[in-house]
């Protein structure tokens, strides 16, 4: 009875505490396609967004710290974008903002909560990994930049769809600050 009652506690303890328990509510309840009002709420730094003030086929890209929105998920070194065009949310990505303590963050994130992408990248490798599942277009990538001050690699999480992606890299892009 003793070890019928250790095995319960143990599956109720790994059914409750799953590492969905702890994924990123913001990335989770943001729906993309959707009027950007409807995840406002989620993603408050995004209700100041006026669609009047962009011209037709603008894409709108607000930026806050993700730790803000997605603590203790090990993300303290990276931004959070998030594309609106139309009125819609068109993507989000997850992007580093200090080359000089580039920690691999966004690469672990990924592992852990959207699934298996190879082997820990070496110290200089620059590509991408598709990790799309369903209806979702997910790409991990490090490219080598330079901000300045340090060249290094920095790393990004592109979250769109298949209908949307282009509106988060396309050339009518407007940064609206943090």
């Amino acid at each position: 009875m003793k070890n019928f009652l250790k095995s319960m506690v143990l599956i109720l303890t790994l059914v409750l505490f799953s590492k969905s328990a702890y994924s990123c509510d913001a990335l989770k309840n943001v729906k993309l396609g959707e009027d950007f009002s409807k995840s406002s709420e989620v993603l408050d730094f995004i209700d100041v967004h006026l669609p009047e003030n962009y011209e037709d086929g603008a894409t709108a890209v607000y930026e806050a710290s993700t730790a803000d929105y997605c603590p203790d998920m090990g993300l303290d070194n990276t931004t959070l974008k998030v594309f609106i065009y139309d009125s819609k949310i068109a993507g989000m990505r997850i992007e580093t903002w200090d080359l000089e303590v580039q920690k691999l963050e966004i690469y672990k994130f990924v592992k852990n909560y959207y699934g298996n992408i190879g082997k820990e990248p070496k110290k200089n490798w620059t590509g991408y990994k598709d990790v799309s599942s369903g209806g979702n277009k997910l790409f991990y990538a490090r490219m080598k930049d330079s901000n300045g001050v340090v060249d290094g690699i920095i790393e990004t999480f592109d979250i769109s769809t298949q209908e949307l992606i282009n509106y988060t890299i396309s050339e009518d892009i407007v940064e609206v600050g943090e």
